[in-house]
């Protein structure tokens, strides 16, 4: 598999977590889409796919900003 797929793979399941997990908490998932060894192998570590992927996924773990008037409906509703 080369890098480009990988990161692909990487970034739409990390962007579904909604953030880019360390090695430890990559290892404890069990829907995984690859073995962590697999990346360490072609990456040469797990650092350096993090740094890579940031480049082509620079939105994975940024939240959207709360509109005001969504915060407005949902304390009103609270009432």
């Amino acid at each position: 598999m080369n890098k480009k797929k990988m990161i692909d793979q990487l970034g739409e399941y990390f962007t579904k977590k909604g953030k880019v997990l360390d090695l430890k908490e990559y290892d404890e998932q069990e829907d995984r889409p690859m073995r962590s060894q697999l990346v360490k192998r072609n990456f040469n570590s797990w650092s350096r796919m993090v740094l890579m992927l940031k480049n082509h996924y620079p939105d994975i773990g940024k939240k959207a900003p709360v509109k005001k008037s969504a915060e407005k409906k949902v304390k009103k509703d609270v009432k």
